[in-house]
């Protein structure tokens, strides 16, 4: 073993902690593998959400990074000091302190598949007794171990819980949840220290008599509680040491003793364990039954490597406690059909989520244009085919991003799809003469300046985006994939049918003429236009929306 004096850092912790909820390891399934005993001889699988193990018993164990596993959050518990007896007989009786409770260490760490990490679960201290002349109470188990109870029917200190990684050596412990410290006899305020956090709580102490003990300091991040001095009767409260004071063996952040009672007197309460540990409380005595004092508490800790890392003190009663919860790594791959597109037409993407674990992910992917979303699917044996709307001419980044699961960590496509969309042929410009048709399958663009004399139509499967340019003639559409007009000017009646895609009309645009809208399937939009005529909207799948729109004329149906 490794005896030598671990390098303690102060951890960088965020504030706060919630209380544990336990991960769970599922069964081996088709959707994670588990086919290695992660969970160690003496932890337990658990079943509340994710994947995850939890050891509740006082002892060693380790734990084997599954495959697939990058990362972990682990949750410590350190263990409760014991409670006092609150009187030696033939004292009158009194009611006895409580230990104080374990702290709560939360982080995540990066592990790889493999790995092996070592807990350590604390064990609570031990009550004292009011009989007299009985034995003091040894210290919880532990890494740091609590120090003993007093004679005198003081509590032991609750031992700290660790995690350990490496050669699982003193210098090696990752995280720690301190131990509470154990109370001191003689009165209900005397309360051993809360355990964990940056620094562990002081022990509880009378007002007085002159001779009553004196708490036991609670431990930092750089130094352990102190131990209290001697009372006129009692025996001092010894500090928190790297020495174990049940085995007399190395034990870095052990809890000190607490001072023994003077003639058969109350017994101070022993520190707990903890990245350091706390100080013992010093014995009372008697004549006069002055009373002990509680130990301190051990300081909580998280090394430098631990992310989201938490520190609580005083959040568990009775034996420490630790569980580790964990997600499966994921990789999102992003495929199309294809990169050039007409306007007016979807392409198909296709999200592939795998994971190294094995299984097909559940869950959902969502897709996006650059920041936009444009849906979400559901995964069906690990895919989602996803086609999308209609895209605006020009070029887009297409992203997918993988929510994550209870068994999975969520990712992303590393790199975008570039999708670009164009026409059938060059934007036509300047002056056209004669009907204008747009034939199924054939995209069509009108750029600035273009001016279009005579009818113009689209047949179904056509699609048609003109922007800055005029119109002379009737304008109609029946069946088309796509329609946008923005900042264009028709002279003519205009009529748009059953469009499979968006219809739009933006920005600048103007109709001199009756304007009829009706049965489109994917939205309508006219923004900002004049319409110089009468407005009918029937039957459009949703409602038109008509932000800024101006119809001098009347309006009818879904338009009114």
């Amino acid at each position: 073993m490794n005896t030598s004096r671990p390098v303690r850092t102060p951890a960088l912790v965020l504030a706060g902690a919630t209380v544990l909820v336990a991960a769970a390891l599922y069964p081996p399934v088709a959707t994670a593998a588990a086919a290695e005993p992660v969970c160690g001889t003496t932890g337990t699988a658990t079943t509340d959400s994710g994947a995850g193990c939890a050891w509740t018993a006082p002892g060693t164990d380790t734990f084997t990074v599954p495959a697939g596993v990058s990362s972990v959050t682990v949750d410590l518990f350190g263990a409760e000091g014991g409670s006092a007896a609150g009187y030696v007989a033939p004292n009158p009786s009194n009611t006895g302190a409580p230990g104080g409770l374990g702290g709560h260490t939360r982080a995540t760490l990066a592990v790889t598949p493999g790995q092996v990490l070592q807990f350590t679960v604390g064990a609570a201290g031990i009550p004292g007794s009011s009989r007299h002349g009985e034995y003091a109470r040894p210290g919880g188990y532990g890494h740091g171990a609590g120090g003993g109870g007093a004679h005198g029917g003081g509590g032991s200190g609750g031992g700290a819980s660790d995690l350990r990684t490496g050669a699982f050596g003193p210098a090696d412990r990752i995280l720690v949840a301190g131990g509470g410290g154990g109370a001191g006899n003689g009165g209900p305020q005397l309360r051993g220290g809360d355990g964990g956090g940056l620094t562990g709580g002081p022990g509880g102490q009378a007002a007085g008599p002159q001779g009553s003990g004196i708490a036991g300091g609670g431990a930092s991040q750089t130094a352990h509680g102190t131990g209290s001095p001697n009372s006129q009767l009692g025996g001092p409260g010894i500090a928190g040491g790297d020495t174990d004071p049940n085995t007399g063996l190395p034990n870095p952040g052990s809890g000190g003793p607490g001072g023994n009672g003077g003639r058969g007197g109350n017994g101070g309460g022993g520190g707990g364990g903890g990245w350091f540990g706390g100080g013992g409380g010093s014995g009372g005595g008697n004549p006069d039954n002055l009373p002990g004092a509680g130990g301190g508490g051990g300081s909580g800790y998280a090394a430098p490597t631990a992310t989201a890392a938490s520190l609580t003190s005083g959040d568990n009663r009775g034996n420490g406690r630790a569980a580790i919860s964990w997600r499966y790594d994921t990789t999102l791959t992003l495929t199309t059909d294809g990169t050039d597109l007409l306007y007016g037409h979807s392409a198909t993407l296709t999200a592939e989520v795998t994971s190294p674990a094995g299984g097909a992910p559940a869950g959902s992917v969502a897709f996006l244009d650059g920041d936009e979303p444009l849906g979400t699917l559901t995964l069906t044996d690990g895919r989602a085919v996803f086609h999308t709307p209609v895209l605006r001419p020009g070029s887009h980044s297409i992203t997918a991003r993988y929510e994550g699961a209870a068994l999975y960590t969520p990712s992303s496509s590393p790199e975008p799809v570039v999708v670009t969309v164009g026409f059938s042929r060059p934007c036509l410009t300047g002056s056209q003469e004669g009907p204008l048709t747009v034939v199924a399958g054939e995209s069509l663009c009108l750029g600035a300046g273009a001016r279009q004399s005579g009818p113009v139509r689209i047949e179904p499967g056509g699609a048609l985006a003109a922007s800055g340019a005029s119109f002379n003639g009737r304008f109609s559409a029946e069946g088309a994939l796509a329609l946008s007009l923005c900042g264009v000017r028709i002279d003519g009646a205009v009529t748009v049918r059953e469009t499979v895609g968006p219809v739009i009309l933006c920005e600048g645009g103007s109709v001199t003429g009756p304007v009829t809208l009706e049965s489109n399937a994917s939205g309508t939009t006219l923004s900002g236009t004049t319409i110089t005529g009468p407005l009918r909207c029937e039957g459009n799948r949703p409602a038109p929306e008509l932000p800024g729109v101006i119809v001098q004329g009347p309006r009818f149906g879904q338009c009114r």
